[in-house]
């Protein structure tokens, strides 16, 4: 499924947090990886965790080149999480 330019942005977190437009120090004023971002999936935990903890990790749908603040994404999950203790 292939997401238009607007469905990206709403998707980006620089632009979410305002970052391109003018509000960043180098001036950039376009999402340097909104071309080759892809819609992917991963699991978010937060940076506080314990990763060992039930219900640590969340299943998400972001672009490839999402992230944010006090989170940790990985592309698969860590071993010794049982995969029915993820929350979708």
């Amino acid at each position: 499924m292939s997401l238009s330019e607007s469905q990206k942005l709403q998707m980006c977190n620089g632009c979410r947090d305002d970052f391109y437009n003018g509000k960043n120090p180098m001036g950039v004023q376009r999402c340097w990886g909104l071309k080759t971002a892809k819609k992917v999936t991963r699991y978010r935990i937060g940076t506080w965790t314990a990763p060992t903890e039930p219900g640590a990790f969340t299943q998400v749908t972001t672009l490839s080149c999402y992230h944010a603040q006090g989170c940790a994404y990985y592309e698969k999950l860590p071993s010794f999480v049982n995969p029915k203790d993820v929350r979708k």
